[in-house]
């Protein structure tokens, strides 16, 4: 194996430096040595003037500042997203990307939370079987409705690049490519997600009741508006009218949105092929037998 040199220990040298000695090597970087005039290190962006010796005194300073720094950035990318949500995809497009959080990191970071907490909780979203309704469709519906409801926060993660598609389609007046769109629909879905997040408590609230249905319409149109709202914003820009950047965002969330729902479909017919195909076999069957019997029946008895 090939030996490998560690330089001497930052530590030791500090407590035996003099006071001019410590001063400069206060002002070199401790990651990489590069001479630092400035807070933040130019060659590997280490912050050079808060790199200490560790102490159990500077634990708990080091802990929350951590924390707080995690969650200012977290607050402040959705606090701008949902009060101005064209300006501050615009701004980190041109390079102010300092003070928020990564799209895709907030995407991931916001579904993942949703899913679990959805999971958690188990919420049914569908409302008590009308006596009208077959057994066995019901049961179809609700297999449905738990995997897409389940899932759908992960559909549209998978449906970014058609959002995307779709926002270089409708948007294409802004000059966005389409790595850009790709940014703006993480962003706009990310928000879309957490919208849902905050709307979990009411969810679960109304889960199996026959407001369920009511309530998830209600959602819906919040999410539609939202999503419209923000990608027509993106359009401020240019000389578009509000209603037309307003239907052209319309029509980038909502195409987007059908194809998440024929992707939905189509993987649930997948997985349940089976269980579908016996319960039209039967609902065939149980018609048969009830045409049978009304053949079967006297004229009189009828």
């Amino acid at each position: 194996m090939s030996s490998v040199s560690f330089p001497s220990a930052p530590v030791a040298a500090h407590h035996s430096l003099p006071p001019e000695a410590a001063h400069t090597a206060a002002h070199t970087c401790l990651n990489c040595g590069h001479p630092v005039p400035d807070r933040f290190c130019g060659q590997c962006g280490q912050d050079a003037h808060h790199t200490h010796r560790f102490t159990m005194a500077d634990m708990p300073h080091d802990v929350l500042h951590s924390i707080w720094h995690i969650d200012k950035g977290i607050l402040y990318t959705l606090r701008t997203m949902i009060r101005r949500p064209g300006a501050t995809i615009r701004e980190y497009l041109a390079g102010k990307r300092v003070d928020h959080f990564r799209p895709l990191a907030l995407l991931f970071f916001i579904t993942g939370l949703y899913a679990l907490l959805f999971s958690a909780l188990h919420i049914n979203m569908m409302p008590p079987r009308d006596p009208a309704m077959p057994e066995a469709v019901y049961q179809m519906q609700t297999s449905f409705n738990t995997f897409f409801m389940k899932y759908l926060s992960w559909f549209y993660v998978a449906t970014v690049p058609a959002w995307a598609l779709t926002a270089r389609l409708f948007l294409r007046r802004g000059g966005y490519n389409y790595a850009e769109c790709l940014i703006i629909a993480a962003f706009i879905t990310a928000i879309n997600n957490f919208l849902t997040l905050l709307l979990l408590p009411v969810t679960y609230v109304y889960s199996g009741t026959p407001q369920i249905q009511t309530f998830t319409f209600y959602a819906l149109l919040l999410v539609i508006g939202y999503a419209s709202w923000a990608y027509g914003s993106l359009l401020n820009h240019t000389a578009l009218g509000w209603l037309s950047r307003l239907w052209r965002g319309f029509l980038t969330f909502m195409l987007g949105y059908l194809m998440l729902s024929l992707v939905g479909v189509v993987v649930v017919f997948a997985l349940n092929w089976s269980s579908i195909k016996h319960s039209v076999q039967q609902q065939a069957q149980a018609k048969q037998e009830q045409q049978r019997n009304a053949a079967a029946t006297p004229p009189a008895a009828r």
